[in-house]
């Protein structure tokens, strides 16, 4: 069974290449680098398992995220893998690769996604439709307290108050997780969708983390959700902050280790590698 892990990676050599390092002798490993970042793609030169793309330049909660995802899902399918795994390059694997590829054998028709309906009454921003339903701006920094973010933000407040909302395709939407788990019938499915509907791809031009839709959306409006499981197996901690989601540290690693999750996020090897170097020598004996 051919598994392939997808990366999307925009920091931190080092910790790319321990994550890679823990996963290359039993996945194929598909990267996708921020044109933002300084790793160069020939840094993976020599290692016929890692397939490495750099086209995007992405910008927080902005459609590029869902482009460099998708040229990452193409890539791994045209290479005939028969399960994937979307994760991040602050992710690290929390069993070994043997218990995960023998997990996903007992299960390789079922896609391991989170998953609420719109609105969500956890989310702000109207339950998630203002992501989509109003017209965003991704600057170079979107969190900044700069003029051009604060004159997107009154125009927002306009399109708000004269009701000037996007009109959204006729769908029932679902949010959650970008961290998904994907059996090989899914994703031929989401793949043929994209392909016959340019206008949804097209339609998350301008919204804010609707990478955190696009996915779901596909997935739950077809025959696959029957084979869908509305766990990502992700360990996430959204709830302690101060990060948020936080970044994981030695104190967590009880709580991390307790969980069914493949893999935990996020970790930061320049604050904190102790506990990456727990983790790896765990899963090694797992």
């Amino acid at each position: 069974m051919t598994v392939g892990i997808l990366i999307l990676a925009h920091a931190n050599f080092e910790q790319l290449r321990w994550l890679v390092n823990e996963l290359k002798t039993d996945f194929q490993i598909y990267i996708h680098i921020d044109k933002k970042c300084a790793i160069s793609p020939s840094l993976f030169d020599g290692e016929p398992q890692v397939h490495v793309i750099k086209k995007h330049t992405i910008y927080w909660g902005s459609q590029t995220m869902i482009l460099a995802t998708l040229d990452l899902m193409k890539l791994a399918y045209s290479h005939h893998c028969d399960y994937y795994m979307l994760i991040s390059g602050s992710d690290f694997p929390l069993k070994s690769n043997k218990r995960i590829i023998e997990e996903i054998q007992q299960c390789r028709d079922t896609n391991f996604i989170s998953y609420q309906q719109l609105p969500r009454p956890d989310w702000k921003l109207s339950g998630g439709f203002d992501r989509l339903q109003l017209y965003w701006e991704h600057l170079k920094n979107p969190r900044s307290p700069s003029l051009g973010n604060r004159l997107c933000s009154i125009f927002r407040l306009f399109q708000k108050l004269l009701g000037l909302r996007r009109k959204l395709l006729p769908l029932t939407y679902y949010g959650g997780a970008q961290w998904v788990n994907i059996a090989q019938e899914t994703m031929q499915y989401i793949l043929d969708y994209i392909e016959r509907h340019p206008e949804y791809t097209d339609s998350f031009r301008h919204t804010r983390i609707s990478d955190e839709i696009w996915l779901q959306t596909i997935v739950l409006n077809s025959p696959y959700r029957a084979t869908t499981v509305n766990n990502d197996k992700r360990y996430i901690d959204w709830l302690t902050g101060p990060d948020f989601p936080k970044v994981l540290n030695s104190s967590d690693y009880d709580k991390i280790m307790a969980s069914d999750a493949f893999f935990a996020r996020k970790f930061d090897m320049k604050s904190d590698s102790e506990i990456m170097k727990r983790i790896a020598s765990e899963r090694r004996n797992n």
